[in-house]
């Protein structure tokens, strides 16, 4: 026969439970949370993060109009260059803070950009940050930006991108040495969100880059 402490005890863990479990029902969802490392084919280790994913970056736009990534009439090879983040979680994701760096910018803690207050990602939604021009078009219902402190600036070799949080905490780093071959194309992640960086045209026949979509061009 149980003891009146053990049922009381019971009733207090009972209770204890069903208040945590409400508590993180409403609590706000986690940022970032780290859940899957993978070794692709470059050999980098890329990290792989529940809700906020690197899918794709065109560090080499095509010469001429094709590297027109931007839409705006006129290939620059520094404003059309492109970096596209998504929310693959159930949950909306406010960005505000978040700071996107090549290597010379890290070095003196200078964003090449930074998203404004309230800049909030819906579930299945792309963000995207071109180097300059006046971005053009509809890019899957993303968010779309200029880049805000300077083009992305990323050069083909011997350069990373990083992406920071509003904490100063790095969340991940794309080393572009790894796969400087220029292009001429994006990489992106294939299959898209979870897959390894592969060069665009051969994960999407024809296709040299898909802003703010997959690469299928059809919407996250």
């Amino acid at each position: 026969m149980k003891s009146k402490l053990f049922y009381k005890i019971l009733h207090i863990t009972f209770f204890t439970i069903l208040l945590c479990t409400v508590n993180i029902r409403c609590a706000k969802t986690e940022d970032v949370i780290p859940v899957d490392n993978t070794n692709d084919s470059t050999g980098t280790i890329d990290t792989i993060y529940y809700g906020f994913v690197l899918n794709e970056v065109l560090y080499d736009p095509p010469s001429g109009s094709p590297g027109d990534a931007n839409g705006d009439g006129i290939r620059d090879a520094n404003d059309d260059e492109f970096v596209e983040l998504v929310n693959s979680s159930a949950t909306s994701l406010d960005i505000s803070g978040y700071k996107l760096y090549d290597a010379d910018r890290l070095s003196i803690n200078t964003a090449n950009h930074e998203f404004p207050a309230n800049t909030i990602l819906n579930p299945g939604q792309a963000v995207v940050v071109f180097g300059g021009g006046t971005p053009t078009g509809n890019f899957g219902g993303s968010l779309v930006f200029a880049a805000s402190g300077q083009v992305l600036n990323l050069n083909n070799s011997g350069d990373f991108l990083t992406v920071k949080n509003n904490n100063d905490s790095v969340l991940f780093s794309f080393d572009v040495t790894a796969l400087s071959n220029n292009p001429n194309e994006s990489y992106t992640r294939f299959p898209d969100l979870y897959g390894n960086f592969t060069q665009h045209d051969s994960a999407s026949t024809g296709i040299l880059y898909s802003p703010g979509t997959r690469v299928d061009g059809t919407d996250f």
